[in-house]
């Protein structure tokens, strides 16, 4: 093993890395070339170190997917069930894994045999596990119930993957005709409507155009002179966005406005009640004091304003308000009003885990028959969109032949 230490040799301060089987064997040698200030393995340091910074930027980028963070802590749970020490679970998946996930697990396993918990290894080498699954480890590795705890976290990432993969499958097939939609209308823009308008333009020379034809030239002047700014305007107000975003309470004010826009608005609130409802039920259930659960809770949330709502229930519940009460003061009442309903009966029979699960199924089946919908929604009004523009073209087309057979 490697060890980095920290010597003072007749008032002269060296530090280096040396090689030795533990770290007695390590000390005994350097403590014959001097006073021995400090002795790290190699190792641990470099893994909170400055050098290890570009490696964490890549983990966060190129981490595992969900699905594969879901398995491989079925996988220790299932291993620790067994009987199995958590550093030989960790060393077992490190043989089967991939090169990059087995080198994650190889830093994790290194960092339990240093002595470090499960938790702050996760934390140092592993931070894409989520706040929400690394607190529930944290409290397995407390009361002994590592091994619960692995699997308590794994399937509260795949009920929260279900809930997104619905979104997407309901999404999916809306998304595919827009995409050809907008195909269809970039042909006809760029292929038939310059040989339409070479037509028409010869005709306007000596007939009167009908309004539809005259509404049809406009339209390619615009979409010939201005073509650029159909490009640049959306990745304007895309960069725009996400520059806004950076800001905590622009971010919380667009966040709060989105939960409100006509036909996706609903859908967005039932995800978030879903997402926070099922998380806090589920940190509660395993033993986490509330105030830690809805730290964890907040941390979690993509939405802006839920979060700073959760935080304000956690500050009203700190200072010895009800859980019930907290919620009531914040948006969170008008946003999920079942919640509220079902905290206040759940809280005077200590039944809040189940009240929050519950809520969280009632708020995913809303979700998903609100999904449903917007995607049967979405269909039909981009084919009658696309369907209006064709038609509008060859209409002005045929009107403008119609004036100049009649001008004949």
């Amino acid at each position: 093993m490697q060890f980095q230490y920290k010597i003072s040799t007749k008032g002269t301060i060296q530090t280096g890395v040396i090689e030795a089987d533990n770290a007695n064997n390590a000390a005994a040698t350097l403590r014959q070339q001097g006073i021995l200030l400090q002795l790290t393995p190699a190792a641990s340091r470099s893994s909170t170190g400055k050098s290890a910074a570009p490696l964490r930027l890549l983990q966060k980028i190129f981490h595992p997917s969900s699905m594969q963070q879901e398995i491989y802590l079925r996988q220790l749970s299932f291993l620790l069930k067994a009987g199995v020490p958590i550093l030989t679970a960790l060393e077992s998946i490190c043989e089967h894994a991939p090169k990059r996930i087995a080198a994650i697990f190889a830093k994790l396993a290194d960092r339990v045999r240093n002595g470090s918990s499960m938790k702050k290894s996760l934390e140092e080498e592993a931070a894409f596990f989520g706040n929400v699954s690394i607190g529930l480890i944290g409290v397995g590795e407390a009361n002994g119930t590592l091994d619960e705890m692995f699997a308590y976290a794994s399937d509260l990432m795949e009920r929260n993957r279900n809930v997104k993969n619905q979104i997407l499958q309901a999404l999916a097939y809306p998304a595919v005709v827009m995409c050809v939609a907008l195909g269809i209308a970039y042909y006809i823009v760029a292929y038939v409507l310059p040989t339409i308008m070479s037509f028409i333009a010869k005709q306007s020379k000596t007939v009167a155009l009908p309004l539809s034809t005259r509404m049809l030239l406009v339209l390619n002047d615009i979409c010939t002179h201005y073509w650029q700014y159909f490009l640049i305007v959306p990745i304007f107000l895309t960069a725009a966005y996400f520059l806004l975003r950076r800001h905590p309470t622009v971010a919380e004010r667009i966040d709060f406005a989105m939960l409100y826009v006509p036909l996706i608005g609903q859908a967005i609130r039932e995800h978030n009640n879903t997402l926070w409802t099922r998380t806090l039920g589920a940190l509660v259930r395993s033993g986490i004091d509330i105030t830690a659960a809805l730290e964890l809770v907040a941390g979690m949330m993509s939405n802006r304003h839920y979060a700073a709502q959760i935080q304000k229930v956690r500050g009203s519940v700190k200072q010895g308000i009800s859980l019930t009460k907290a919620v009531q003061e914040t948006t969170l009442r008008s946003l999920c009003p079942m919640c509220s309903t079902m905290l206040g009966v759940s809280e005077k029979s200590g039944s809040i885990d189940t009240s929050l699960m519950h809520t969280a199924d009632y708020c995913e089946d809303r979700l998903t028959r609100r999904v449903t919908l917007l995607g049967k929604f979405v269909e039909p009004a981009i084919f009658g969109f696309v369907g209006g523009f064709v038609g509008f073209i060859y209409f002005a087309f045929f009107m403008a032949m119609l004036a100049a057979t009649r001008s004949v």
